[in-house]
């Protein structure tokens, strides 16, 4: 059977990733070979000043990281490379010039998923990887800029993105160190009306998993199974499961602390230090929302999703 080495990009919000994997004629069957991540922080800054920009620092953070990809890509012997941008790459005034410079330094055509696109093909990547057929009430994916719901509401599939942004909502109210009470009261409050607009009706299905995915998830799956960074991997993380008290507990704690005693936790690398708090926020905020006692946990997400689509 014919085998192909194929190479998934995602430049998101936050970070950019990189899934080196093998496929065989089998639509089903990927092998991991590599993973590589960079934060490349294209959010800093991007809704100030009343532009919806990427700015020029960002960028240069960006293409590096990419053009390391294509590196590696290339010494891989890759035939195939499908690079998709996600959050704030959507939004960006900017982004085409954004597009551009990245197949005039690196070779790579990226291409902006719509919100929509992001759900399913992430969707693909953790159903995959779980090993489960649509038995789930809502899968979420949280990232840096916005964050994306795949549901069951009354026996039909159906997608949102809302921006609910671990670095988004870090840049736009956590200003202190450790954050003041009355900004985290605005951050939680802020997630509580996007849920509101978004899900009127505040439930779901009762017969399934609430599963999440995306860095912030995967990073607190570390921190509350005590796992070093070098040891978090799809074997080790998929399918773990975070109860809402533990993630309750944890908050109160990261809440409180300072960038610099964050990085003494377990679990937590420095690229994530700062926005912890936020996206941590968010996940309370919308298992509470939607009354989940717990969640499972899936590292594999859009970067798997585009390798079998």
């Amino acid at each position: 059977m014919t085998k192909t080495i194929l190479a998934s990009i995602d430049i998101g919000s936050h970070t950019a990733r990189m899934l080196i994997c093998q496929k065989t004629g089998s639509r089903t069957d990927i092998k991991p070979l590599l993973r590589k991540r960079a934060y490349i922080r294209l959010a800093e800054d991007f809704d100030s000043r009343g532009k919806r920009v990427i700015r020029p620092e960002a960028t240069e953070r960006a293409l590096k990281a990419i053009g390391e990809f294509a590196s590696i890509a290339q010494k891989m012997h890759v035939e195939s490379v499908r690079a998709a941008c996600t959050g704030v790459v959507r939004e960006a005034e900017n982004r085409d010039d954004f597009l551009n410079l990245i197949f005039e330094r690196t070779g790579i055509r990226a291409h902006v998923l719509s919100g929509g696109e992001e759900a399913r093909l992430t969707e693909k990547g953790v159903l995959h990887a779980l090993g489960v057929q649509r038995g789930y009430s809502m899968i979420f994916d949280l990232g840096g800029g916005s964050t994306e719901f795949i549901y069951r509401e009354q026996g039909d599939q159906k997608t949102q993105s809302l921006s609910l942004g671990a670095m988004i909502l870090t840049q736009r109210y956590l200003v202190s160190d450790p954050p003041g009470e009355e900004e985290m009261d605005a951050l939680e409050q802020d997630v509580d009306e996007v849920l509101n607009r978004a899900f009127p009706e505040g439930r779901l299905a009762e017969d399934g998993l609430v599963v999440g995915t995306g860095g912030t998830v995967t990073t607190l799956g570390a921190m509350l199974h005590h796992m070093d960074i070098e040891e978090i991997s799809p074997k080790r993380m998929n399918g773990l499961t975070l109860r809402r008290e533990q993630l309750e507990r944890l908050f109160e704690r990261l809440k409180t602390m300072t960038f610099d005693e964050r990085l003494s936790l377990q679990g937590l690398d420095r690229g994530r230090a700062d926005v912890i708090p936020a996206g941590c926020a968010v996940v309370v905020r919308i298992l509470r929302f939607f009354k989940a006692g717990d969640m499972v946990v899936s590292l594999s997400d859009l970067l798997e999703g585009i390798a079998l689509s």
